[in-house]
């Protein structure tokens, strides 16, 4: 396990990552959110992250420890109840970071349900593991590149300052779990767009081209990444949701902005942003509406004075049938400093 305190964005991006897993290889939504209750001893809370969610039709606390240390399996098992009797939770889960072979056989030996994202789910209350029994796909012969991939291929063509950066940084910077900071890399050397590297035990970004050659050789394997639009009624700030659409083709370009803003939003956080906006279907006479697009990556890592970056704004318009838009997005490639 990685030694020193594990910040908080870092197992925030595990969480997420947590949610990911769970949705693609059982089909169900956690939907958990961040539980802190002063019913728990202080030295709980301080000692790990929780989130309150749903697993199955049952009622789940995953719990992350801030700081692993040696004993830290033995201390989990005699706070384990407590939480899991304080927040009135069915279930509990040990939310695992790096999770090697005999880490893993030693939470199953003690029957201690973990979740290591990509990896593993085991719930034995509930008689279930979930392993991940198929290799990693190489990625050299699909059409099309992952969303997080996509995003740190953006990043770094637009000045972003991600090369040589190291794993565990750049899943922080992105918010991601590391295990999916590691399937990226794989891939890009998979493509050939990137050389291993590594600074000790730690894997380090280093692109084999960069600048407009890059994007030149990726162009046509990056993806939209709208996953779904709706209208909504409400209001909701920029740094949630940044401007899309027409609405940021409009900041970048003489194009003119439309009567309705556009916005977008990471799919795994739209619910909670509904909800804590009072966000509703719009009517078809409300003043208010507001088009949303929810993305495959979270679209605040790469915005700008609360617009979308220039380049998943390309993606998410070349495509259109309206020639205005057509014209204004190859406009945003033309001011590109490469």
């Amino acid at each position: 396990m990685m030694l020193g305190r594990t910040s908080d964005d870092h197992l925030q991006a595990l969480a997420d990552a947590a949610e990911a897993y769970v949705l693609h290889a059982f089909g169900q939504r956690l939907e958990i959110k961040p539980s802190a209750p002063a019913s728990l001893p202080h030295f709980v809370l301080d000692r790990y992250k929780l989130w309150l969610g749903t697993l199955n039709g049952r009622s789940v606390a995953l719990m992350a420890i801030r700081e692993p240390r040696q004993g830290a399996t033995s201390d989990y098992l005699k706070h384990r109840d407590l939480v899991r009797q304080r927040l009135g939770a069915d279930l509990s889960l040990l939310l695992l970071d790096q999770a090697p072979n005999a880490i893993r056989r030693q939470m199953i030996e003690r029957k201690i349900g973990f979740l290591s994202p990509g990896t593993q789910l085991y719930v034995p209350e509930a008689l279930l593991d979930i392993r991940e029994r198929t290799p990693s796909i190489t990625t050299a012969t699909t059409d099309h590149i992952s969303p997080t991939t996509q995003m740190v291929l953006l990043a770094t063509l637009q000045g972003r300052g991600l090369e040589g950066s190291k794993m565990t940084d750049l899943a922080v910077r992105l918010k991601v779990s590391p295990m999916s900071l590691s399937r990226t890399l794989d891939e890009l050397e998979a493509l050939q767009l990137a050389r291993p590297h590594h600074i000790g035990r730690q894997r380090h970004l280093n692109l084999a081209v960069k600048g407009r050659e890059l994007w030149d050789a990726v162009r046509d394997r990056l993806q939209s990444p709208v996953r779904k639009t709706r209208m909504i009624s409400g209001r909701i700030d920029v740094l949630d949701a940044p401007l899309a659409g027409e609405s940021a083709l409009a900041r970048y370009t003489m194009l003119a902005a439309p009567r309705r803003q556009c916005r977008a939003v990471l799919s795994l956080r739209w619910k909670a942003l509904e909800t804590a906006h009072s966000l509703k279907p719009a009517a078809l006479f409300d003043d208010d509406q507001i088009e949303i697009q929810t993305w495959t990556y979270d679209p605040t890592i790469l915005a700008q004075n609360g617009v979308i970056d220039r380049l998943s704004l390309y993606l998410t318009v070349r495509n259109s049938l309206d020639e205005r838009v057509a014209q204004a997005s190859e406009e945003l490639l033309e001011t590109m400093e490469w």
